[in-house]
């Protein structure tokens, strides 16, 4: 069998490269420096590797596309090809999604901008800290990243709820809940909401000012896709109470437009889509378990479902 050329580019490229040559020397890895290169190399390319470069390219010919990102909705703009297979990278992003996560719950809960303040002015205010362990915590998606955050959080919260699109219960998740079930209005007051669900139809503007309406002095963390709220709503939530704090690290425009209120706003924290960066480990891991799962026709949880975009 003749070797199978794999074009990269763009963030991490290189470093993908090397690995290829040394661990997989029957794929010729296709390095590109530019757009032009790009559109010279893919004609003869069978698969590709890499953060999304492929807009408006004829890709018809390509049998497997590995993601560097676990996010894939961007490849999901593309006119796939019925027989090219779809993976992602996954790695340790969920331990660092969980330290994102638990980093500004701690914040939130203990006060700690609270106290900046007192320190600043010289005021003693013995304000008493929330305990983490009479939190609930309430996660939208139940796939590979929320399991992640929810193993950690589950020996330190008070219990943890799972929305998904089936209901069935899952590890680590006190309960799960399908979306169809779900009753807004049974929430619990001051609890904490972790979006972690990915970017397709049926998730625009699910977050909107419906859902914030029925909240009452939530803490909300968005680290799933930007397209999932409805920020005009959000900002409107914040200022109504019904949310007590928003952590924001993806947004429908990114990088967030200087004129988005969020920016300012006291009750918001804005972060740079860091909560979860691809590194090259990440990228070496997965694209492993990917290609062996490939070669040998077996089923991978890297293997993205290209009907539900996820």
């Amino acid at each position: 069998m003749p070797n199978k050329n794999i074009l990269t580019y763009g963030n991490l490229a290189e470093g993908f490269q090397a690995f290829i040559k040394k661990e997989y020397p029957e794929l010729n890895c296709l390095l590109a420096n530019t757009k032009e290169e790009i559109e010279k190399l893919l004609p003869e390319t069978d698969y590709v590797a890499g953060f999304n470069f492929l807009s408006k390219m004829d890709i018809s010919h390509l049998k497997w596309i590995h993601s560097f990102g676990a996010g894939v909705d961007s490849f999901m703009k593309l006119n796939l090809p019925e027989d090219c297979v779809l993976t992602k990278t996954k790695g340790k992003m969920g331990q660092r999604m969980s330290e994102y996560c638990l980093t500004y719950i701690l914040q939130d809960l203990n006060k700690t901008e609270l106290f900046k303040i007192n320190q600043r002015s010289k005021t003693w205010d013995q304000v008493v800290p929330k305990s983490l362990s009479k939190q609930s915590v309430i996660f939208f998606g139940t796939g590979n990243i929320s399991t992640d955050i929810a193993q950690v959080l589950q020996p330190m919260v008070k219990n943890i709820v799972g929305i998904n699109t089936s209901g069935k219960n899952k590890e680590f998740f006190d309960v799960c809940i399908s979306f169809e079930k779900l009753d807004l209005a049974n929430l619990e007051a001051n609890s904490i909401i972790i979006n972690t669900l990915p970017a397709t139809k049926s998730t625009e503007n699910l977050f909107n000012k419906d859902f914030f309406s029925k909240l009452e002095n939530a803490l909300f963390v968005n680290i799933g896709r930007g397209n999932s709220v409805n920020e005009e709503d959000l900002v409107q939530a914040l200022d109504q109470k019904y949310i007590r704090l928003a952590v924001l690290d993806v947004f429908k425009e990114e990088p967030l437009s200087q004129d988005s209120q969020l920016w300012e706003h006291p009750k918001c924290i804005v972060t740079p889509h860091i909560s979860g960066i691809t590194l090259l480990e990440d990228v070496k891991q997965s694209f492993k378990l990917a290609y062996e799962a490939l070669k040998s026709g077996e089923d991978s949880k890297l293997l993205v479902n290209t009907e539900k975009g996820y």
